[in-house]
């Protein structure tokens, strides 16, 4: 009885412990890497009226396990409002497929570290940047990968 109990102990807090870690899935680690230098990512939301699929080609900053994007236009593009309904994505970076979810990042923190891993990235913003240029400075969304898939 005393093992029984012990088992149900631990069967219960082994999901608290995975929660805790924060590490992407390996094959989901291995995407990000292949993918982290290039240019552009297409991002695909639910239409928050439609309910139908819009996708947009968007620029992106891979960060640890996590995919981060920014909307311009003062957060009025159709994606990111669609995202602020519905924060399940999809994202294809050829070869892969990711599944993920989305976050607005608000805390000014994370927002100033976003626009400073894009403006590391794209030099065309950084560039701009420094004659008033708002290209590399949207609202923050961060993509949490549920999965990935590979074409063949």
């Amino acid at each position: 009885m005393r093992a029984l109990s012990l088992l149900l102990v631990l069967l219960c807090l082994a999901p608290l412990a995975a929660a805790d870690d924060d590490a992407p899935l390996p094959e989901v680690a291995a995407a990000l890497a292949r993918i982290r230098d290039g240019s552009n990512i297409e991002i695909t939301t639910v239409g928050r009226k439609s309910g139908k699929p819009h996708t947009k080609p968007i620029w992106f900053v891979v960060d640890g396990g996590r995919i981060l994007v920014q909307s311009g236009k003062d957060g009025k593009t159709d994606w990111y409002q669609n995202l602020r309904k519905t924060p399940a994505v999809m994202l294809k970076a050829e070869p892969y497929t990711f599944r993920a979810r989305g976050r607005v990042l608000t805390d000014p923190k994370d927002v100033e570290r976003v626009h400073t891993l894009f403006l590391d990235k794209y030099t065309r913003a950084r560039l701009l940047s420094w004659v008033g240029s708002g290209i590399g400075q949207g609202l923050p969304v961060e993509l949490t990968i549920d999965s990935v898939s590979v074409a063949r």
